[in-house]
């Protein structure tokens, strides 16, 4: 039993949705059924018991008082559920199921019909003195005396020996101002009843099938909701790795649907543009180790088939070197890329200082800007403390003048400043060398993007300085700008929030 439990999957959300609206449907129906049915019997009650209150006092004007007997007028003949003559009531003798009048004439009483009305009187002593139609042993509680007796009329439903239900309406008999008995008419409920019961059957069977259209619109419709997203499965298994331009139907209605297809959409564009930029990565890694592994192995055939002195050797092996370490950096700067992809590079966040950071920085590449006669220096560096990595900031800074250094012609001048604007540091690296082209400016910070080859000088770069900068800044929670003009020199700026404002 627990092993079947455990295997037991839940019904498909179309037959879920099926039947939470039938239960909920089943509900709905039971509670207005139940409501119906109560307000129903409700008012064929009232209208039972207004019904006997009129036949009550239409007997208790017929009854009068003549000597000190009780007299019926000829008016209560005219009752249909009265079958007895008028007589003296209280010289009537009841024998045997027999109504003796004073004269001796015998009437034997009719059988009970459930649809007469019956009628008892009884005087102040609470002496039975004359019944119509009798129902078999209908009891006469004591209230229903005493209480018209002392001037509130009293009703309720009574039950015989066959289980059979008679509503009983009592109200007292008043001559003049005096009370001199208690008239009692009543009815059977039988046919209340037996209508209810018919009521009760004909709801019971209209809620089945009201219940049975309700299941099957309910599943019909969640079906014609469930289509779009039908098709939307459809689609994504017809889409793989290679085929990513594929799209998912947009329904026209504004619907849950419909948003769950353009976020589907935009899901697979960026998934797209991933692997467009993986296989451009893949494709530009390939060609830039290619190329310093072609270096080598041509410089080390050429060695090894033309050089006869040891100064050849020697050069071949500097060359050999220096493209080591270009390859090694390129090595270098992919890992560190692919850490941060992954997550795995975890940063300090300690309060630093950018302007002494842009000082120190300066002051260790200043001999390299003089060996290519280039200005390097600092203008208004104002105290600004930032919370970060203080060894990824100088790679930052780093970064950026050394690619001022590489794109700024002979005898030019390259400007570092720090500026506090509201809660932000701004680290500016300004440059006058030949700049950036303007289709250019969106793409420096792709990974291995290089402008017009025929617009810089800088040989051996690899193409990532500029991504791992945005990365780094990105990881300190700050952005970079670049401001750039051809032939005008370029801007870029660091814009970092202060220390105060992170903590």
């Amino acid at each position: 039993m627990i092993n079947a439990m455990r295997h037991f999957s839940p019904p498909g959300l179309r037959l879920q949705l099926t039947l939470w609206y039938t239960i909920v449907s089943s509900i709905l129906m039971l509670i207005f059924c139940i409501a119906f049915y109560s307000a129903l019997k409700y008012i064929l009650f009232s209208s039972f018991d207004s019904t006997l209150q009129q036949r009550a006092q239409h007997v208790a004007e017929a009854v009068n008082m003549d000597q000190g007997k009780l007299v019926i007028d000829d008016m209560l003949h005219q009752l249909p559920e009265l079958t007895a003559p008028a007589a003296l009531m209280d010289s009537s003798i009841l024998y045997n199921g027999t109504l003796v009048l004073p004269n001796g004439r015998r009437i034997q009483r009719q059988a009970a019909n459930t649809d007469d009305i019956f009628v008892r009187v009884f005087d102040t002593h609470a002496h039975e003195i004359y019944q119509s139609n009798p129902f078999d042993q209908l009891p006469s509680p004591s209230e229903s005396i005493s209480q018209p007796l002392n001037g509130t009329p009293w009703r309720a439903t009574l039950s015989v020996e066959d289980d059979q239900s008679v509503r009983v309406y009592s109200t007292m008999l008043v001559d003049g101002h005096t009370v001199v008995g208690v008239v009692q008419v009543g009815q059977s409920l039988e046919s209340i009843n037996l209508l209810l019961n018919h009521i009760i059957l004909a709801l019971f069977i209209a809620m089945l099938v009201g219940l049975g259209f309700c299941a099957l619109g309910s599943y019909w419709l969640s079906g014609r909701a469930f289509r779009s997203i039908h098709q939307l499965t459809r689609t994504a298994l017809e889409i793989n790795a290679n085929d990513l331009h594929q799209r998912v139907l947009v329904p026209a209605a504004r619907d849950e649907v419909r948003d769950l297809s353009i976020i589907f959409n935009q899901m697979i564009a960026r998934l797209e543009r991933a692997f467009v930029q993986q296989r451009r990565l893949v494709a530009d890694a390939s060609h830039e180790l290619r190329t310093p592994v072609s270096v080598i192995r041509n410089m080390t055939e050429i060695a090894l088939t033309q050089a006869e002195s040891p100064g050849e050797y020697k050069h071949v092996l500097s060359e050999v070197n220096a493209e080591s370490e270009h390859l090694g950096h390129l090595i270098n700067d992919l890992l560190v890329l692919a850490r941060a992809d992954e997550g795995q590079i975890q940063l300090d966040s300690e309060p630093v200082r950018l302007d002494l950071l842009a000082l120190d920085v300066v002051e260790s590449l200043a001999p390299l800007a003089q060996e290519q006669q280039i200005t390097l220096k600092t203008e208004q560096l104002l105290p600004a403390t930032v919370l970060g990595d203080a060894a990824r900031l100088i790679q930052v800074i780093i970064s950026l003048v050394d690619n001022a250094l590489n794109y700024s012609n002979r005898g030019g001048t390259i400007t570092l400043s720090v500026e506090i604007h509201d809660a932000w540091a701004y680290l500016h690296v300004t440059d006058d060398g030949i700049g950036i082209a303007p289709e250019d400016i969106g793409h420096i910070f792709e990974r291995f993007y290089r402008a017009d080859p025929a617009r810089t000088k800088a040989l051996g770069g690899s193409g990532l300085g500029l991504s791992i900068v945005e990365w780094m800044v990105q990881a300190h929670k700050g952005t970079v700008e670049v401001k750039s003009q051809p032939d005008q020199g370029s801007t870029f700026t660091i814009i970092l929030p202060l220390a105060s404002e992170q903590g």
